[in-house]
């Protein structure tokens, strides 16, 4: 637990964030992002990132908000997977956008350049809080 006994609000803002996103990209990825249904699945939609997003996005950005929230050391730790995470995913998605692939609007690049907030921000902020997840 923290020191005094609470879970610090920055870090319950992060958490929170965490499971909304957890959410959203379970959501949405089930759904193809409204291009179909992720198990009857149009043959012309390529399937990698919507399986990555439900199979390991979903359940570890939830899990991390979980364990953030409560303080846990499974928390910390998936947090620090699930930024590495959206690191990944985000210069993917960069690089198809510059690249051509994808268009250079504020709904591709905004939600990309948030994740790669919040993952700075779990890395940066929560290396040295580490030490008080128990």
């Amino acid at each position: 637990m923290a020191t005094n006994g609470s879970t610090p609000w920055l870090i319950k803002v992060l958490a929170g964030l965490l499971i909304l996103l957890g959410l959203f990209a379970g959501v949405g990825s089930l759904l193809l992002w409204g291009q179909g249904f992720l198990f009857a699945f149009p043959a012309d939609i390529p399937l990698a990132s919507p399986m990555a997003d439900f199979f390991i996005n979903f359940p570890l950005s939830v899990l991390a908000g979980v364990g953030l929230w409560g303080m846990r050391k499974y928390g910390y730790v998936a947090a620090q997977i699930v930024a590495g995470f959206y690191l990944y995913a985000s210069m993917l998605i960069f690089v198809d956008m510059f690249q051509g692939r994808l268009p250079a609007s504020p709904e591709i690049w905004g939600p990309q350049a948030f994740a790669v907030l919040i993952a700075l921000a779990l890395i940066f902020y929560l290396w040295p809080q580490k030490e008080k997840f128990t």
